[in-house]
């Protein structure tokens, strides 16, 4: 093979040099105990996971497909922050312990008991379904394999499991558990790598341009005696451009699961020489959208493996890269040839390797990238807005893209629709390319007329291919709506009109003297609930609701309800439109 000179290329801009960013806080294995009893000790997903928009903060252990297994405290410390909410982490614990670490487990079913009571007389006080409780030290203290909850599935969980984290508890920095050893699953599986993509970069007015993708099929080489390593199925070298960058599409196993997990480090070399390492030690949390940058966004929307990008943008962070040579941009001369390796670690140190060929092309085939001379450039370091006419506009904050872009912001031909109980009120307009990600929220504001009916439940919605809508927000007043959204797309204003509905469990007047709760089934149509309350016999209770399997449930016996008489029952139910549904009516016992 021959081989040539490699030119990097540098920007001024964009030029950065090796840098380390995620270096781990050290965890003493030692000090920590598995937090789950009875379990057989396998995971559903893990730490640093690509999730839409956000790493995944911790490591999900299975409880064996069922709620109720033993939570126990990790290390000796005390409860610093009780949440209990229908979403994000559902029912959950902090625990601080003397080392400076923070301890979290997440969408338990049921609190040590003391927790409990004290979650119940906070959210009466309060008259809150949903709480946020700060702990001082002396309140709950807990030992080391003292049991602190039951497991469950509650908030966004999509199974019974147990979300766990350890924490730097001075800056919340969430760690990686399993690579430090924490955690110690079953695992011996390396990597899998399932595709290779090309992009070339060409810069026009001072705005980076992409190529589409060039896609190369890998297969397991079978000269590798290890079975880890990979090679191109095509037998000639991939040529290369003046500029450009690789995406490699991986995926991780464990033993004995069936599930897939993200990879803990990605390495690039050229010609033996480092030029990229992504890796994911762990994060501060208001790191966490940079997964958009790290990831080929394109793909990784819809993608269950991980599409890893192997350059920085702009825009990016350089906090999550070990080794990044000159943005990690290679060039190669007409018929220079030089070679290739990525490598994929997981959290467990099993590697997968991809080697292979590239070779320069004439400049006469390289990515040319063209802009349209009045087309207006949205600058990622400055504020940009935009008006298409006299109903929409749109600002975008500078940082809010991670890379300058060209702007595509028009009214759109789709014609939205909707059922009865949702009013299309202005036709829809495209901001950008929804394969574009976001760092922060835009803002969108539709300045039409509305009926003073629908004002209180005028809304902004997105609006897909076929025309179908979903909910975003927003208020309307004055005859603007203004609202955020945090990914681009096409949208329109629009109205729900549908209050959500209220189906009891129970028949009106029925005797419930041996029942310990009573529930009732909610929906909505569009927008989502907002807001659910109740009283019995005008006294405030406690709800607890399950969005996932659509119930509201009260607990008439821990609220004291006997006497052997008629009690008055009342829940309200709103959504995030404004729309109110009561349901009156009385239980015995």
């Amino acid at each position: 093979m021959r081989r040539g000179y490699i030119h990097f290329i540098l920007t001024a801009a964009a030029a950065v040099g090796s840098v380390i960013g995620s270096a781990a806080q050290h965890l003493d294995t030692t000090y920590y105990d598995f937090p789950l009893r009875d379990v057989a000790g396998y995971y559903s997903a893990n730490f640093g996971e690509m999730r839409p928009n956000h790493f995944h903060s911790g490591t999900d252990i299975k409880t064996d497909g069922v709620e109720g297994k033993p939570v126990v405290a990790a290390a000796d410390g005390y409860v610093s922050r009780i949440f209990f909410s229908p979403w994000g982490y559902g029912m959950a614990l902090y625990i601080a312990h003397p080392n400076g670490t923070t301890t979290v487990y997440g969408h338990l079913s049921r609190f040590r008991k003391d927790i409990a009571d004290y979650v119940w007389q906070q959210r009466h006080s309060q008259r809150k379904n949903r709480v946020d409780l700060y702990c001082k030290a002396g309140m709950f203290p807990v030992k080391r394999g003292e049991q602190i909850a039951l497991s469950g599935n509650t908030g966004s969980s999509g199974g019974p499991h147990l979300h766990f984290e350890i924490r730097d508890s001075r800056t919340q920095k969430t760690l990686n558990v399993i690579q430090q050893g924490v955690l110690k699953p079953k695992d011996d599986i390396a990597p899998l790598m399932m595709k290779l993509h090309y992009v070339e970069v060409d810069t026009v007015r001072n705005t980076p341009l992409h190529s589409a993708l060039r896609t190369y099929t890998l297969k397991k080489d079978p000269n590798s005696a290890s079975g880890s390593a990979y090679a191109l199925t095509q037998e000639t070298p991939v040529r290369v451009g003046r500029r450009g960058y690789f995406i490699i599409e991986v995926s991780d196993r464990k033993n004995d699961c069936t599930n897939t997990y993200g990879v803990y480090r990605i390495t690039e070399r050229l010609d033996d020489r480092p030029i990229f390492e992504y890796r994911n030690d762990g994060f501060p949390f208001d790191f966490s959208r940079y997964c958009n940058s790290v990831s080929y966004y394109p793909i990784q929307r819809s993608s269950r493996n991980e599409a890893i990008r192997l350059t920085h943008l702009e825009g990016g962070t350089s906090y999550f890269y070990t080794v990044i040579e000159n943005r990690a941009l290679i060039s190669a001369a007409e018929g220079e040839q030089h070679t290739v390796t990525i490598e994929a670690a997981d959290d467990c140190g099993n590697v997968s390797t991809l080697t292979f060929p590239i070779e320069g092309k004439p400049d006469s085939e390289c990515f040319v990238g063209h802009i349209d001379p009045e087309s207006d450039i949205i600058r990622r370091g400055s504020d940009f807005t935009s008006r298409v006419d006299s109903i929409f506009s749109v600002t975008i904050p500078r940082g809010a893209l991670y890379e300058s872009i060209v702007s595509d912001i028009a009214r759109e031909d789709v014609r939205p629709h909707a059922d009865t109980t949702v009013k299309v009120l202005s036709p829809a307009y495209r901001v950008l390319d929804k394969r574009t990600p976001l760092h922060k929220s835009i803002t969108v504001t539709f300045a039409a007329p509305v009926e003073k009916s629908l004002q209180a439940h005028t809304t902004m919605a997105a609006v897909a291919g076929d025309g179908s809508l979903s909910y975003v927000g927003g208020n309307y007043s004055e005859g603007h709506l203004t609202a955020q959204t945090s990914t681009l797309g096409t949208y329109c204003l629009a109205a729900d009109v549908a209050p959500p509905t209220i189906s009891p469990a129970f028949k009106d007047g029925e005797d419930c003297s041996t029942r310990r709760t009573i529930s009732f089934r909610i929906a909505d149509n569009f927008s989502g609930i907002a807001t659910y309350t109740a009283s019995i016999d005008g006294r405030w209770v406690a709800v607890n609701y399950s969005p996932k399997h659509a119930r509201a449930t009260i607990d008439i016996d821990a609220e004291g309800i006997t006497g052997g008489t008629t009690h008055a029952v009342s829940f309200t139910l709103t959504d995030n439109c404004g729309n109110r549904t009561v349901w009156k009516g009385s239980i015995v016992r």
